[in-house]
């Protein structure tokens, strides 16, 4: 059970500190900190889309899957919960309504591709070679990837996040469920294009 709560209170630190500060460079360092600390035990996930892209890539099997994804999903409903006790308002993600549905589906898939990729890359070669810096190169990139993507698609990348956030909107009288379908599918298509892509990178090397 233990990788189930490093998940858990994995999310709900990531989930908690975006909808406090909102900034992508702090979220990238936490998530580098947190990777460091359950890489070994969980995988460091904490995100639907990269585990559904590590059994695809047959670096974990299929039986803890529904045990993480469970684990994240609560940890963001709770942090999303959290948030709004906090600051007495819900934590709304939503692309820019100058960004087509075609170009918010592009962005959440493109940079959940690339960030899942880099995770990957750094996180699941032969443990005993593992580069000291993986868990810095997979934050970075997310902080990076939000960096770019946020002005386009708002925050995603990570559909427990969204799960959450939406949630706790929707509680609250928002409206910002009708973007949740493209937050949950883009990534999770991104994550399998990734696995797809490190399988064949990896089979090179």
């Amino acid at each position: 059970m233990l990788k189930y709560y490093i998940e858990f209170f994995g999310t709900f630190l990531l989930v908690t500190a975006l909808g406090i500060s909102g900034d992508p460079i702090a979220i990238g360092l936490l998530l580098a900190a947190l990777i460091y600390i359950g890489a070994d035990l969980s995988g460091g996930h904490f995100n639907p889309a990269v585990t559904l892209a590590a059994w695809a890539a047959d670096e974990i099997p299929a039986s803890g899957l529904t045990g993480t994804f469970t684990s994240q999903v609560l940890g963001a409903l709770m942090a999303s919960g959290f948030v709004w006790w906090l600051s007495g308002s819900t934590f709304v993600t939503q692309p820019n309504p100058s960004t087509s549905i075609a170009g918010f589906i592009a962005v959440e898939f493109v940079f959940s591709f690339l960030f899942i990729l880099t995770f990957l890359s750094f996180v699941y070669p032969d443990r005993r070679r593992r580069n000291p810096l993986y868990g810095l190169m997979a934050g970075g990139m997310l902080g990076a990837c939000y960096l770019f993507a946020e002005p386009y698609s708002g925050i995603g990348l990570n559909p427990a996040l969204n799960i959450g956030f939406t949630s706790a909107d929707t509680l609250n009288n928002g409206y910002s469920y009708y973007h949740l379908p493209i937050y949950i599918l883009s990534p999770l298509v991104g994550g399998l294009a990734a696995a797809y892509a490190h399988v064949n990178i990896s089979s090179r090397r």
